[in-house]
Order: structure tokens, then C-alpha cells, then sequence
């Protein structure tokens, strides 16, 4: 078979060195990550790239018709029906740059609906992965059943050091953007209205406004942060009531809400109530999905792009340099802030509506 592509052109398509790939294509294994020699041979394989005496690796079952697959958990309660609002913007992102790069996204299922168990079987360690994303926290005995499989392995929007890759967003800028606007606004007294879904996120998001507060000689009163176990609409709704109803002295003219789902519900109680969010009340999300601006108002938000969290994910599964040896990243890629009409100034005095609401209801 003539040769359709160079060593130089396969190097430079995978990002590995060409004394690499010409090791690789020689032959060689010793001091080779098995992913990586299976990696180079695939895309030699897939341009026509033919060397004299060139034989197919046993057992890679990799061949021109065939295109590597990268597959994805989602973390417990998450299953593909009711994905989340953020991981559908990651998955995208993940989606995308793999299509870029010709391999395939595979839903493997949640933590919900596999157990650690299952992971350990012959079936799944079987599986024609390239690389695994776990998307949000999930517990330590799936993950490390998940690391069982031996593939490259990220975890997103979630930590286990030591153990595996990582990419998350930024949570400490994204509050200090917050908290930097709203300041600027007027604000002084601020709430925090969160979500227990996934502990570590809500976490360390709360902590973050807090640091960020602390630079302005602000505090965050115990009575001012309220939390319940899911951010949803609903729970941003209800979070809204309880801190009306809780009429805490001085009354906080800034809500800052652990996504925009949750925002999007303390809008809804408060234009029920009639109370002008921006004016009256403003609210800020950690966020940078489509809730924020599909509807309106739109939600002032700072968070790191989910669909770059994805990408990068798929970045470091797809660098055959990055595994094998003993090395893990820990990615943390940049907020970036939206002003939108959910924050203005902050009033020279609460409103009358806000002030009886505790005693109408």
C-alpha cells in the first residue's frame, strides 16, 4: 500500500513527537503506555500509513472503519434523562472537540444505575475506550472502580489528588467577580442561597464569596446563608420565601445563588411577590449556561465556560504524553463575568413590600 501520510503528519495530528511515533511504528512497546502505541497505530492505520513489513498490532482490534471512543459517567442522581443543566453545556464542549479529533462520546451511564461492582467485571475492563470523564462527585468506591478499568481517566468538576486527572472552574475568581460588581453597585449586606447536590461545588463556592467578602471588610451573617439538598428552580423558590419571611437585620440587598437554576427560581418568587429584581433586589448566579441568558432577565453570573471544561477534559485524554507516568494535573481554567439585568444599584432603603412580607404571610 503506497504511503498516504507521514510520520511527521501522524505526530503532529496526535501532538506526540515524531521520534515517537517512528519508536512506535517500528515496533516497540518496552517504556510505551499501552494507550499511546494503540493511539499511533490506530491513526497510521486510519491514513493508510504502510511501512515495508508493517504488520497490525495483535489484539488492538483497531482498523480503518473503526474510530476511537471516549465514554462518560455522570455522578449519582444524574442519569442521560434529566442531565443536568451544567453537564449538558461540558458534555457539549467534550462532544465537540473530540469530533474535531474523530472519536467518538460515549454515554457510559450514572453512578445511579452501575455499581462499583459491575465496574470490576471482565465485560466492562473489556470496553474499547480510549479514555473515561466522570462528570461531578461521585463516591470513592465507584471512582476507584472506574480507575480499575485502566484507561486515562479525568474527573470533572470534582478533586481526588493523587488518584486521577482533574479539571474544575475557577470558584474563588468567579466570587470575587461577583462580589467586585455588586460592591460596586452599592451592595454591603449579601446572602447566599445554595444547593447540596454536589457538596464539594456548593462548598466551595460559599467559601469563596466569603474570601471575597472578607477583602471588602464585609461579613456573610450565619442567618444569611440558607441551603437545601437540591438547586433547582423549586429550591431557589422556596429559598427565596424563607429569606423573606426571615426578615434578617440588616436586610441583604444582594442574593448570590449557587447556579442559575436556583436563581432562576428566587426570580420567580420575587416577581410573584412583586418586588423589581434589580432594583430592589439583585441577584447573581455562579454560572455561565444558557439559564443565565436564554431568558429573561437575564442572570449577572460568573463562572469558568462548561463547554471549555469539556474540552479540556477531552484535551488531556487525547495526549497520549500525559499518561503512563506518575504525574496527574489539576486543571483549573478561568471565570469569566456577564452583567446582566438581574444586578443594578443598590437601593437607599428596602422597599415596604420586603419589609411586610413576614407579617402578611
Amino acid at each position: 500500500m503506497p504511503k498516504k501520510v507521514s510520520q511527521i503528519q501522524i505526530a503532529q495530528e496526535l501532538g506526540v513527537s515524531q521520534s515517537l511515533v517512528s519508536i512506535v511504528l517500528n515496533g516497540r512497546k518496552e517504556g510505551i503506555a499501552p494507550q499511546t502505541y494503540e493511539r499511533i497505530w490506530a491513526c497510521a492505520i486510519k491514513h493508510g500509513y504502510s511501512p515495508k513489513g508493517m504488520k497490525l498490532p495483535e489484539g488492538t482490534g483497531l482498523g480503518d472503519d473503526q474510530m476511537q471512543s471516549v465514554g462518560y459517567f455522570l455522578r449519582s442522581p444524574l442519569r442521560l434523562a434529566n442531565k443536568s443543566n451544567f453537564f449538558s453545556h461540558v458534555a457539549q464542549g467534550l462532544h465537540d472537540y473530540l469530533r474535531e479529533q474523530q472519536v467518538n462520546l460515549v454515554f457510559l451511564g450514572s453512578e445511579m444505575d452501575i455499581t462499583a461492582k459491575e465496574l470490576r467485571t471482565s465485560r466492562w475492563r473489556k470496553q474499547p475506550l480510549s479514555g473515561i470523564v466522570v462528570m461531578g462527585e461521585v463516591h470513592a468506591d465507584f471512582l476507584a472502580a472506574v480507575r480499575g478499568l485502566k484507561r486515562p481517566l479525568v474527573y470533572l468538576s470534582a478533586r481526588s489528588p493523587g488518584l486521577c486527572h482533574s479539571v474544575n472552574a475557577n470558584e474563588y475568581q468567579a466570587a470575587e467577580q461577583l462580589v467586585n460588581h455588586l460592591y460596586s453597585l452599592g451592595h454591603r449586606n449579601f446572602a447566599f442561597l445554595g444547593g447540596m447536590c454536589a457538596r464539594s461545588r456548593n462548598d466551595e463556592r460559599l467559601q469563596g464569596l466569603i474570601r471575597a467578602l472578607e477583602r471588602h471588610d464585609l461579613e456573610l451573617p450565619d442567618e444569611n446563608v440558607l441551603i437545601l439538598d437540591d438547586a433547582e428552580r423549586k429550591q431557589g423558590y422556596q429559598l427565596a420565601e424563607k429569606l423573606l419571611l426571615l426578615q434578617p437585620d440588616p436586610f441583604p440587598t444582594a442574593w448570590v445563588c449557587v447556579n442559575g437554576l436556583l436563581a432562576r427560581g428566587v426570580l420567580s418568587k420575587l416577581f410573584m411577590e412583586g418586588i423589581r429584581v434589580g432594583e430592589e433586589i439583585s441577584v447573581a448566579a455562579f454560572d455561565n449556561t444558557r439559564v443565565c441568558s436564554d431568558e429573561l432577565p437575564g442572570i449577572t453570573s460568573a463562572s469558568s465556560i462548561p463547554e471549555d471544561l469539556g474540552r479540556e477534559a477531552g484535551r488531556i485524554l487525547l495526549n497520549p504524553e500525559l499518561h503512563g507516568g506518575e504525574s496527574l494535573l489539576d486543571v483549573v481554567l478561568p471565570s469569566k463575568f456577564f452583567e446582566r439585568e438581574s444586578s443594578g444599584p443598590a437601593p437607599e432603603q428596602i422597599c415596604e413590600r420586603i419589609r411586610s412580607f413576614a407579617s402578611a404571610s
